[in-house]
């Protein structure tokens, strides 16, 4: 085990080194100019004098490899640069948009862990009964509506027609509920789905025969031995969609005005501030390999059994 962890975190390391890389490069080979962008902000006449100042005052005159070290080197001493977007530093500005995206990312896994595993069990228990079809319709609805849409449809019904909250963002909890719902539709739906459909694939094995010959009731079977078998699915989604949520929030928060990471990544791209997006990319690329490992490691101690032995 403790072999299998150092290897993951080797490959970890190697991949994000290689995210780094190519976040870094990804406004050098886009053909924009952060310097002409930079200087067309403050006047839209420019000289290229003036372009020319602005890109000797960031240093953007300087060779991209000694640029990209110059990054890394404070990145790793906790200093991200300056941001051409906000003209703060990277981390300044982090430590204003990160915590906002993070409340949001954490309300939307609170919303698929209060409903997915209830919601999933009534339905392995009861199969092919009205419940289960209509979850099931209802959770193909959730994976397809667009997530803009459906946010603009909860701000009209409870903002605008019930106004029970508000279209302009509150503070406190309360004004993360529908944003939190909103991006966490898609991820529901899809982990009712894949615990439902894990469950019923272990209803059909054979120690539940054996456990029902034995005279166990239907309740310690799927709650004691169905459960615990049909978890690995869902939480490696549940860990994989960390990331993809960080990254995918940009969406979310500019229908209810939340000024998160997301919001401000798209700026950054949009101002071709390479240091700001270089760092946003890395934070969305650590969580994510970070999840996956986090969810390897919990199926392996829900499941012995997956542990396979390895002679590398």
């Amino acid at each position: 085990m403790n072999r299998y962890v150092v290897k993951r975190f080797i490959g970890l390391i190697v991949v994000l080194m290689g995210v780094s890389i190519l976040s870094f490069l990804m406004i050098e080979i886009s053909g924009t100019d952060p310097a002409e962008a930079i200087a067309r902000r403050a006047s839209f006449n420019v000289t290229r004098e003036q372009i020319e100042v602005v890109r000797l005052e960031l240093g953007l005159d300087r060779p991209i490899v000694e640029r990209y070290f110059r990054w890394l080197a404070g990145i790793l001493t906790g200093d991200a640069g300056m941001s051409t977007y906000s003209n703060r530093p990277v981390i300044e500005d982090l430590r204003v948009y990160l915590p906002i995206t993070l409340t949001l990312v954490g309300l939307s896994l609170a919303w698929v862990v209060l409903f997915a595993l209830p919601v999933s069990l009534a339905c392995a228990r009861y199969p092919g009964g009205i419940l289960d079809h209509v979850v099931r319709w209802l959770t193909l609805l959730g994976i397809c509506t667009p997530t803009f849409w459906l946010g603009f449809m909860l701000l009209i019904l409870f903002a605008v027609r019930t106004p029970i909250f508000s279209v302009l963002p509150e503070a406190g909890i309360k004004g993360y509920l529908l944003p939190s719902l909103t991006l966490a539709v898609p991820i529901l739906s899809a982990g009712i789905r894949i615990l439902r459909g894990s469950l019923l694939s272990e209803a059909n094995r054979d120690y539940v025969t054996y456990l029902k010959v034995r005279g166990h009731t239907k309740r310690d079977i799927l709650y004691r031995h169905m459960l615990p078998n049909a978890l690995p699915p869902i939480i490696t989604l549940f860990c994989q969609y960390l990331g993809y949520l960080i990254a995918g929030s940009a969406v979310v928060e500019s229908v209810f005005s939340l000024k998160g990471i997301g919001t401000y990544l798209v700026g950054c791209i949009l101002a071709a501030d390479s240091t700001a997006v270089a760092a946003c990319v890395l934070i969305v690329a650590t969580v994510f390999v970070l999840a996956n490992l986090m969810g390897d490691l919990i199926n392996r101690m829900i499941c012995p059994w997956m542990v396979r032995e390895t002679n590398d």
